[in-house]
């Protein structure tokens, strides 16, 4: 009889041993591919996060450094079928720049961050226009001329980039001060009215002034996809205006890690356009005039995103509801209160909105009587509004002889209707000694002109008796400046103790604008 021998057997043992532990690491192996794609998946989320984080602190910098934020940047465009589309992964390679009130790609070469994400997107970048540091395009206000009469154009009008393309602070820091005041007040007031019968009144549809914006938290169910189309819709679209604007936010700026393009629906309503037949890409720049959704978002798009604290959705029975987005965004309230603590918008003077002066009045001015000692005359300033009648005094204060007032913000013209306005008069009376504001004639008032002349033609500012500054006052180099109207010397009075307007003696009232 034959006996295996031992060494027989130890082999034996040794290969049942082996494939019993080749199927126990494959086993280990089959558990731990999800666990390490998963790792990989959160090492990519918390990478993401930690460049959105750092984009957005770079772009608060930017705005301290360069007094306004920078302009995005345009996507590569490439053929598509017939058409062309909008690159999800690369910028130009001039690195060219939009226009204002056009999201793009952001410009992490000039803040010094990444570009692109993990998933080998380029990072989208939104910013309020009005909020821009572009150089060549500051504040200057809008007018227009009907028959040879200058009026400026409405508060609505100055900050909309389609109408007027001198809105940012360029690169100004009071003006950029100025504007966030402007935006904010703008944007409550299209809250406060909605102007559903008066035309003229603050409205909904005022809402892209605002962009971009970022949805509410809590709203994220009314959202659904549209896979035919390419981008999200929500269910209040019966009333689209009103939960758009009531249900969101205006925010100075926003950055987004968008999704590959075969997983669009996954950023919902981060999609600003629809896409190119079903690429998932976004329409070409000079296509986006036709392809918008929804009917009020105009050719720059849909531009209201989701929250930063929406979290991730992935439903296993429908795709309607899914979201994998991230978002990064800075309220109008946060950035102003970056400025702050940065040391900037402190001045009195940027306190003032786009509309208004800082102005301040210097009273040096006495009586001339017929005998005895000369008296101080207290000095009255007035801004009216002569568009209705009567007549409506604004704002008006006292200034004491030999004094100079800490100064206030005046309106250049009204913002009370949003799509009109009107300008405003300052004038400037003396109380007499016998207590008489001005003259017992009319008009009552020593200097009386329009605070801005609207006028595009330049007129030369002349002290008050037409004009006090002409439009170039209200221009982001010299908006934030201090305006002092100061009076000195001295004025005729009757025995009665009356002004005379024809007196000997009469005040000088010069204006200047100075930082």
């Amino acid at each position: 009889m034959t006996h295996p021998t031992r060494s027989h057997r130890l082999g034996g043992f040794l290969l049942m041993e082996l494939a019993i532990a080749l199927v126990v690491i494959g086993g280990l192996v089959a558990l731990m591919v999800p666990l390490w794609t998963m790792q990989g998946q959160l090492d990519s989320a918390r990478q993401d996060s930690l460049r959105m984080q750092q984009a957005r602190e770079a772009l608060l910098r930017q705005a301290v450094v360069g007094s306004g934020l920078p302009a995005p940047v345009r996507f590569k465009e490439s053929a598509v079928g017939n058409g062309l589309a909008s690159s999800h992964t690369e910028l130009t390679s001039t690195l060219a720049t939009l226009a204002p009130g056009w999201p793009g790609g952001l410009p992490g070469h000039l803040l010094g961050v990444a570009t692109v994400s993990p998933l080998k997107t380029v990072y989208w970048y939104d910013v309020q226009p009005a909020l821009r540091s572009d150089a060549g395009s500051g504040f200057y206000p809008l007018v227009a001329s009907i028959s040879d009469v200058w009026s400026f154009e409405g508060i609505v009008q100055q900050f909309d980039p389609d109408l007027n393309p001198n809105l940012s602070s360029g690169g100004n820091p009071s003006q950029l001060c100025r504007n966030l005041n402007s935006l904010q007040a703008l944007d409550q007031s299209i809250r406060v009215h909605t102007g559903v019968l008066d035309p003229g009144l603050y409205r909904r549809d005022h809402i892209n002034v605002t962009l971009p914006r970022i949805w509410a938290t809590g709203y994220e169910s009314q959202f659904y996809w549209d896979g035919a189309l390419g981008y999200a819709g929500f269910s209040g679209a019966t009333t689209a205006l009103d939960d758009a604007f009531n249900n969101s936010s205006a925010v100075a700026f926003t950055v987004l890690r968008r999704q590959p393009a075969g997983l669009r629906r996954l950023d919902r309503q981060n999609t600003v356009y629809r896409q190119v037949g079903l690429t998932g890409l976004d329409t070409a720049l000079a296509d986006r005039g036709d392809l918008t959704y929804p009917a009020f978002a105009a050719e720059r798009g849909f531009r209201i995103y989701e929250n930063p604290l929406t979290p991730t959705v992935d439903d296993p029975t429908s795709d309607e509801n899914d979201y994998g987005g991230l978002v990064a965004a800075v309220s109008l309230g946060e950035f102003a209160d970056s400025l702050r603590q940065a040391g900037l918008c402190k001045a009195p003077a940027e306190a003032c909105k786009a509309n208004q002066l800082f102005v301040r009045f210097a009273n040096y001015v006495s009586s001339a009587p017929p005998s005895g000692s000369a008296e101080r005359l207290t000095l009255r300033w007035q801004l009216v509004n002569q568009a209705v009648s009567p007549e409506e005094i604004v704002n008006s204060g006292d200034v004491n002889s030999g004094s100079t007032t800490d100064g206030i913000c005046l309106d250049a013209f009204s913002t009370g209707v949003a799509t009109t306005a009107s300008d405003r008069y300052l004038r400037v009376s003396f109380i007499s000694p016998a207590g008489t504001v001005g003259y017992t004639s009319a008009p009552a008032w020593y200097r009386g002109g329009v605070l801005v002349d609207p006028s595009g033609d330049l007129p030369a500012a002349d002290d008050g008796i037409n004009r006090w500054r002409n439009l170039d006052a209200l221009a982001a180099a010299e908006g934030g400046k201090t305006v002092t109207v100061s009076c000195t010397g001295a004025h005729t009075v009757s025995v009665a103790g009356e002004l005379e307007r024809a007196g000997a003696s009469l005040p000088t009232c010069t204006v200047t604008q100075l930082p």
